[in-house]
């Protein structure tokens, strides 16, 4: 548990701003073991609440989109050296809030009796913004630029993928 704990834990301060990507190891076996990580959880996640048939473009988009994104605006100011942390970064921090947000999207999933709608929807409203202002953090650190920039480039980030996603099959 210990070594769970100090894995998860600069991660955890990069959600809580109180570090950015820089915090992390310039590492690709870090990488790799965090996008597992990510590809793992956003995996349950999609089999819970769509279609099977969804699941290899949903990742492919979802992960795809995010790395050419981030290499992409990382290029774009001259940082293209910080991807590897930046990606680390993202992965590690969104899989930490996927992991927060599943008992909740997949509530009715899991059959469970009590509803309540407004609540589910205030608690998914709070995570969604958290997201938002977690990938506007790391993406304003990553490019040495202002938090509104980051937004930004956060919010753009957010709306392509909902083209995307509204393309996707429905469970």
């Amino acid at each position: 548990m210990h070594n769970l704990q100090t894995f998860v834990q600069p991660f955890w301060q990069i959600a809580i701003f109180r570090a950015g990507p820089d915090s992390l190891p310039d590492s690709r076996p870090l990488l790799v073991v965090v996008l597992v990580v990510y590809i793992a959880i956003e995996a349950v996640t999609i089999l819970a609440l769509k279609s099977s048939h969804a699941l290899p473009s949903m990742l492919l988009v979802d992960v795809g989109f995010l790395v050419l994104w981030c290499a992409g605006l990382l290029r774009l100011f001259g940082f293209g050296a910080r991807l590897q942390q930046t990606l680390s970064a993202l992965f590690g921090t969104g899989a930490i809030l996927m992991l927060l947000s599943f008992p909740l999207r997949a509530w009715p999933v899991f059959g469970i009796p009590i509803d309540i709608p407004f609540l589910r929807f205030l608690v998914s409203l709070v995570i969604l913004l958290w997201t938002v202002a977690v990938y506007a953090h790391i993406f304003s650190k990553a490019i040495s630029r202002s938090l509104g920039v980051g937004l930004t480039f956060t919010l753009i980030y957010f709306l392509a993928i909902l083209q995307f996603a509204a393309q996707w099959p429905q469970a």
